[in-house]
């Protein structure tokens, strides 16, 4: 069984507010000071009891915040969204009035035992530790929803989450809510409402997403050339992708990998 933990650490380490890329959907708990965000250019303060949730697909970044900043973090492998559960969509969903910010302040006991019972685990792998994590991460999102269950939908919605991971691992098919709609026999209209109501996007918007998250993997991690990742990531061209890249992050694709790319 995969974990899907990609790294879990504590970290009391002052706040660094550069640029900074991870190929992955991310939870940290805020244990001490606070800090203020943008995600996806709306404002956010994240203090002491905190909890924030990133999606692979949304950009944040940090520009103001306390010297004395401790916290948890954990960092979760995307591929996780490809599991058939609806506590998944806690990492990707964001239905109306959700805030990546949520206060988990009654339950700061909980949650920091259950980040220490990960972090044992995902450092000093023993028998079925892989399966432990798997569990843990679970009963940490449950938690989480708990704390503010108004802030989630977890109710499964068997087309809309085919959908997803249509779009989520077919990013390069040239797709069309017409084709959609016959191929998952629901109206455009329908299909439209549904998918905003789980996700908060659009369902182009989240294709868009898609094909964004996995073009900034492979400028960071691979040696393709840009117009390879262009074909590979379903863009229609090279202009069209740097014009869109660049809105989306601030930085030219060629910019982008050179800040990312692995030594």
């Amino acid at each position: 069984m995969q974990s899907y933990v990609q790294n879990v650490y504590h970290s009391s380490d002052p706040l660094h507010k550069n640029p900074h890329y991870h190929d992955c959907h991310q939870i940290i708990l805020v244990v001490k000071g606070k800090i203020d965000l943008c995600v996806n250019d709306r404002a956010f303060t994240a203090k002491a009891g905190s909890a924030m949730i990133f999606s692979r697909y949304e950009n944040h970044s940090v520009f103001g915040g306390t010297s004395e900043y401790e916290r948890y973090v954990l960092h979760i492998d995307p591929d996780i969204v490809k599991q058939k559960s609806s506590i998944y969509s806690l990492l990707t969903d964001r239905p109306a009035g959700f805030c990546n910010v949520i206060d988990v302040s009654a339950s700061m006991r909980a949650l920091t035992e259950l980040f220490e019972h990960i972090i044992f685990e995902h450092n000093y792998a023993s028998k079925l530790s892989d399966e432990m994590e798997q569990l843990l991460l679970k009963q940490l999102l449950i938690t989480l929803y708990r704390c503010t269950p108004v802030n989630f939908e977890i109710a499964y919605d068997d087309v809309i989450m085919s959908i997803k991971r249509l779009f989520e691992n077919g990013y390069r098919e040239q797709l069309s809510l017409d084709k959609l709609s016959k191929q998952y026999s629901i109206s455009v209209s329908s299909l439209t409402h549904r998918f905003k109501s789980a996700t908060g996007m659009s369902v182009m918007d989240y294709l868009q997403s898609c094909r964004m998250a996995n073009a900034k993997q492979m400028l960071a991690e691979t040696d393709y050339m840009i117009g390879e990742i262009v074909e590979k990531c379903g863009f229609s061209d090279n202009s069209n992708f740097s014009r869109t890249f660049k809105a989306q992050t601030g930085m030219s694709p060629s910019d982008f990998r050179k800040k990312y790319k692995s030594r």
